[in-house]
This record gives C-alpha cells, sequence and structure tokens, in this order.
C-alpha cells in the first residue's frame, strides 16, 4: 500500500462519517484508512463498524489511548502504507488530492516529506486564509512563519520515524509542529503549489480554545525557541536575520513606495 490515511478520533458520531466520506470520495486505490478510536461511547464506533463492514480499505482500532500522539504513534505502528498522512475527524482533503500525492510519489522516489497548500475555515464556513509554506528550510521552519498548519495537505514517508522517532506523548497541542521541526533539521520538505488540505477551526477544539485563550501562539514560540537553542551559532543567526526580514520588509517596503512616489510626483511637476 502506497499511503495509510490514520484518522484518529474520540466520540465525535456528528464528524466520523464525512471524514469516512471524504476519503471514500478520493477514489484512491493506492491508499486505506486506519481508525484509531480511543474507547468511544457515543456511537462512533458503531458508525465506523458499519463502514468498515462495506469496504475492505478502511479497518480501525477502539481501545483507551493516553491522549493524541500515544493514538497516532499505535497507528502509526500497524499502518501498512509506505507514505502515511493524518486526517482529523473534523477537516477534509479537497477532491483527488491522494491520487495526486500517489502521482507526485512515483514520478520523486526521493520525497521523504511533501505539503501543498491548506484552506482554513471558520465555524461559519467563511475562508479565514490560505497556508502556502513555499519556503521550507530549516530557518524557514525554526522562525515559526512558514511550515504546513494541518496534516490533511502533507504526506510524509512512515520510515521517518524511525530515524527522527514518533510523536512527543508528552506535547497535546503542537505534536505535529514538533515532528516538522525535526523533518526540517534532519530531511528535506518538498512543496507543491497544489490546494490539497482543509482545515476548520471549530469551537470546542483544541486549536480553537489555544487561539481564544491567547495560547496557541505562546506554545508555538516555546517549542520553537526550545529546539532553536540547540542549533549551531550561524543557523540561529540565519532564523533571526529571517524573522527581522518578515517583520521589517512590509514597512520598508512601503516607506520606499511613498518615497518613491513623492519623488515622481515631485519631478513631474518640473514638467
Amino acid at each position: 500500500m502506497k499511503l495509510t490515511i490514520l484518522l484518529v478520533v474520540l466520540n465525535n458520531k456528528t464528524y466520523i462519517g464525512q471524514a469516512i466520506e471524504n476519503f471514500l470520495s478520493q477514489n484512491c486505490p493506492d491508499a486505506d484508512l486506519l481508525i484509531m478510536d480511543g474507547a468511544s461511547t457515543d456511537g462512533t464506533v458503531e458508525v465506523i463498524q458499519m463502514y468498515v463492514s462495506s469496504y475492505p480499505q478502511i479497518s480501525y482500532v477502539s481501545e483507551r489511548d493516553s491522549g493524541q500522539s500515544n493514538a497516532m504513534n499505535k497507528g502509526l505502528k500497524i499502518a501498512k502504507g509506505e507514505f502515511v498522512s493524518f486526517l482529523n475527524v473534523d477537516d477534509y482533503y479537497a477532491d483527488g488530492v491522494l491520487n495526486q500525492v500517489v502521482t507526485y510519489l512515483d514520478y520523486d522516489s526521493t520525497i521523504d516529506f511533501i505539503t501543498g497548500n491548506c484552506y482554513v475555515w471558520d465555524s461559519d464556513g467563511q475562508l479565514i486564509y490560505i497556508n502556502r509554506p513555499s519556503t521550507l528550510e530549516k530557518h524557514h521552519v525554526l522562525s515559526g512563519y512558514h511550515f504546513p498548519v494541518n496534516p490533511t495537505a502533507y504526506f510524509y514517508r512512515k520510515s521517518l520515524h524511525k530515524e527522527l522517532g514518533f510523536y512527543n506523548e508528552q506535547n497535546h497541542y503542537n505534536m505535529d509542529l514538533e515532528f516538522i521541526i525535526l523533518v526540517a533539521l534532519n530531511s528535506r520538505l518538498t512543496y507543491v503549489d497544489r490546494d490539497w488540505g482543509n482545515f476548520r477551526m471549530l469551537p470546542n477544539t483544541k486549536t480553537f480554545s489555544d487561539q481564544v485563550n491567547n495560547s496557541l501562539e505562546l506554545r508555538k514560540q516555546e517549542l520553537l525557541l526550545r529546539y532553536l537553542k540547540k542549533q549551531p551559532f550561524l543557523l540561529k543567526l540565519k532564523v533571526e536575520i529571517y524573522k527581522l526580514k518578515k517583520k521589517y520588509y512590509p514597512q520598508i517596503h512601503h516607506m520606499f513606495k511613498v518615497l518613491k512616489d513623492k519623488v515622481y510626483f515631485e519631478f513631474t511637476k518640473l514638467f
């Protein structure tokens, strides 16, 4: 199997059917779906079983875990695919993504981690922004400005976990970003300008609650700083220079534009 899509869920009967249907609608013969259920009690398991009985490419495990990272790791250890991706129960892939990804992987055997664009939506279905992580060198990722924000937009070689370790089970919030940092520091992140992922910022989810409590950015910066401290001086310097560029370039660009317009205006008055 080329791709295994892992879906981690706990008591989410509302969205589990939509997530499974999103996988099925991809019509990708090179992908299977592995659902890791945390012993749900709200009817989620019954919905999963209905699909499993009809579609051989879907399998599931339902047992207690110690959190999302633990469930992700357990799924990775039994996933059949050479490459993996995580589909959160309330997010979804764009049409035809899985077959596109297989084509890229077949074309370039050196790919370890590939990401496209991700649309970020609010609970009313309004577009918040589009994540386009087009620059993914070490200093870009460690600056905190460029990284894939949701796993529906990226796919990676499962064997990376043998080299880098599994998801940090003590990290219950941005374990995915932590893994991306490790990949950036030790391997290569490949970007393609294709619209692949859809990330919904819904109330009562961890990311939404973190954002409302102003904890999302704080957790991110703490994580980035922890890894940046361990890096060589030259990489730290590149990160700091890039951060200054991202922070001040818009103001400098605007200032020069205003100055240029003013000079042009004064020049035209002479004729």
